[in-house]
């Protein structure tokens, strides 16, 4: 079978390589919900509520906003960012960039979004204690 252009991503579908990325895709999901971690929304929730009192510590991320990113949650939320396997519309249409320099502007878009995301969600939990606390007859589930 000759393969083209157009034929390689039938190839590669039904490719051992391919059904051993999928196997692996499989049992991380089944890892992660083990783990009571989602897998699909915001990486960034565990599903672990924040306590009623204020703690004592600051959270990681008001330590991060003052002190700036360590190294270790660089590496930690550009893997997170890595995993989007999907182009956004906007990037998949330019034409004068490759595939591999497409996949890395939408790894960093991802990145910047997940920052942008963990430091937005602490004021987000913050409004959502107060919500609940002003209306006690309101259950979150």
């Amino acid at each position: 079978m000759e393969i083209n252009r157009r034929k390689f991503f039938g190839v590669a579908a039904v490719s051992p390589m391919a059904a051993k990325e999928a196997a692996q895709k499989v049992i991380e999901e089944a890892q992660w919900q083990a783990s009571d971690i989602s897998l699909y929304s915001d990486s960034f929730y565990s599903g672990v509520s924040i306590p009623e009192t204020e703690p004592n510590m600051r959270s990681l991320w008001h330590a991060i906003r003052d002190m700036g990113m360590p190294d270790w949650k660089k590496e930690d939320l550009w893997e997170d960012a890595r995993r989007s396997r999907t182009l956004d519309p906007d990037i998949a249409s330019m034409r004068s960039m490759s595939l591999s320099a497409k996949m890395r502007k939408q790894w960093k878009r991802n990145y910047d979004q997940l920052v942008a995301n963990a430091y937005k969600q602490i004021e987000v939990e913050k409004m959502k204690r107060m919500f609940f606390n002003d209306n006690p007859d309101v259950e979150e589930y």
